[in-house]
């Protein structure tokens, strides 16, 4: 009879259908833990990638100059967070650092508070206004090369590849400039240097005229008998 057929066969059903059961289990386990880790390599990919560009970026970032050398800011710190990104601008010699986000603009990097400190770089300038609407006009620091000399209390800085001699101003890292430059003992006479800086004005000895002076921000080396290459 089929009651006692089903009776027979019900085990052998029983069985298929448990292994069934534990087949897709392991199956959709499987997928999930597979899902899963592609999810936590997704992630990590993305913070070494997030890593990797911070990186990048903050070792392209180079101090900002204002126009009188009385300024220098510094990208200290780049974060994102939540699809945003922040940095911290600081004023070093005044020691004010200010939290600045990230703001889309029609050219160039632009960064904003809410109290209304902006920070908004163009290529090799950039400005800086405060909340209280000071506003300072600012550059780039870059690699000088060239001949200089040094005789009462004057000096000269001829830059490779162009005809441009003009004075290294008195700010910034001219003490070690000077320094280094006595060491070699060759008063008057051109010696190789390198050094990071901007191109600022200044009043000329002379009188009130405003010429263009390096201000050195950072000296990179100076050699004796060496020539612009």
């Amino acid at each position: 009879m089929p009651s006692e057929r089903f009776r027979k066969i019900f085990p052998y059903v029983s069985i298929g259908v448990g292994i069934l059961v534990y087949v897709l289990y392991y199956n959709s386990t499987q997928n999930w833990k597979q899902m899963q880790s592609e999810y936590e390599q997704q992630q990590v990919q993305e913070r070494q990638k997030k890593k990797r560009a911070k990186k990048e970026y903050m070792s392209k970032v180079k101090p900002w100059i204002s126009i009188d050398g009385k300024e220098i800011y510094e990208i200290v710190k780049r974060e994102e967070q939540d699809g945003l990104i922040w940095i911290q601008l600081t004023e070093r010699k005044e020691n004010i650092t200010y939290n600045l986000r990230y703001s889309k603009s029609g050219s160039g990097e632009k960064y904003t508070s809410k109290v209304g400190n902006l920070f908004w770089m163009k290529g090799d300038e950039a400005i800086f206004e405060n909340k209280e609407g000071k506003k300072s006009n600012l550059k780039s620091a870059k690699i000088y090369k060239g001949l200089y000399s040094y005789m009462a209390d004057a000096n000269t800085f001829k830059i490779c590849g162009s005809d441009q001699m003009i004075p290294i101003t008195m700010l910034g890292d001219n003490i070690e400039i000077e320094r280094a430059y006595s060491k070699i003992g060759r008063s008057g006479e051109d010696v190789y240097l390198e050094v990071e800086g901007a191109i600022i004005k200044e009043k000329s000895m002379e009188g009130d005229e405003m010429i263009d002076a390096v201000y050195p921000f950072k000296l990179i080396g100076m050699e004796d008998r060496k020539e612009c290459e």
